[in-house]
């Protein structure tokens, strides 16, 4: 099951008990589907076969003369789409009065009568066009619809109640989404479902701990090879000079320092400043090995001028 499908059967358990918040929660549902409407005939397209049964019994409750059609499994575009046609010259108004522009909100496109009813309407959305990703791959929480007049209403919800949405135009449909972790959680919240948005808070929390700790591994191992890479440089460097018989023009204090380089070659600069008699600060070493380094050059460079 996805998580978009674990939020929907959360949903499933929050049943809308009156009249008003039943239309509400169908008009959801209908809000983002593929609707058209002819004649006072709503002919509805919704994704899952639980959606459009519960659509249907809905409308046989509230709608008992709507002449509702059986529900038909068809195909658009490689994806299955439950199917059903109903009269209702109450919802069909609604419709065009939105899609024309007519309308400043849900609520007076369909009349909500109680507190309850946004909320009913809100899931029924989120039942027919959202889809939210892992949070273990990503944070993505989006919204379809086919209509620029329905996404504008809807996104003036999420904006005064979440946060304003993000808006992409996917092929003729409009997308309202967030990406952040912290308004999708809100979102779920808002919407009801508030053991999705606690496990989504978890998820994420759990998602950063793992991020964090693997940003520090790298570190430590970046910091690891550094080392590594510029011990294997002073020893190569100070061999170099024994080669070609220059170790005894370095001073008394750097042929100390290329010699416990050479006996240490695993240390640490912290471990090799210690190990100086008397010790010294990492600052200072690296000051040595610095001078050790371009004597090495130098020599490098004399020689090959000689040739």
């Amino acid at each position: 099951m996805s998580l978009t499908d674990s939020i929907v059967e959360e949903f499933y358990l929050l049943e809308p008990n009156k009249t008003c918040c039943r239309k509400a929660r169908l008009c959801g549902l209908l809000y983002s589907c593929r609707c058209t409407v002819a004649k006072s005939v709503i002919s509805a397209s919704l994704a899952r076969e639980a959606d459009a049964k519960r659509a249907v019994g809905i409308i046989e409750q509230i709608f008992p003369s709507s002449h509702v059609t059986q529900i038909k499994n068809c195909r658009h575009g490689g994806h299955k789409r439950y199917e059903f046609e109903f009269y209702s010259k109450t919802l069909a108004t609604s419709f065009i009065d939105i899609d024309n522009g007519e309308l400043e909100s849900v609520s007076s496109a369909f009349g909500f009568r109680c507190k309850d009813c946004e909320g009913h309407f809100l899931r029924g959305a989120f039942e027919s066009c959202a889809t939210l990703s892992n949070p273990k791959s990503g944070y993505h929480l989006e919204f379809t619809f086919v209509g620029e007049k329905r996404a504008e209403l809807f996104l003036d919800i999420l904006s005064s109640n979440v946060a304003a949405p993000g808006k992409i135009n996917r092929n003729g449909k409009i997308g309202l989404y967030y990406k952040s972790n912290v308004k999708i959680s809100d979102a779920l919240y808002f919407f009801g479902a508030t053991k999705s948005s606690f496990e989504m808070t978890n998820m994420s929390i759990e998602r950063d701990i793992r991020n964090n700790e693997n940003r520090a591994t790298n570190c430590v191992t970046r910091n690891i090879m550094r080392s590594v890479d510029a011990a294997s440089r002073h020893v190569e460097a100070i061999r170099y000079l024994m080669s070609i018989e220059k170790f005894e023009i370095l001073t008394n204090e750097l042929a100390d320092t290329a010699r416990l380089r050479l006996e240490n070659d695993t240390a640490t600069l912290s471990e090799l400043a210690a190990m100086h008699m008397p010790p010294i600060t990492k600052s200072g070493l690296n000051g040595r090995l610095a001078r050790i380094l371009a004597i090495a050059e130098e020599q490098k460079k004399a020689r090959e001028d000689n040739k």
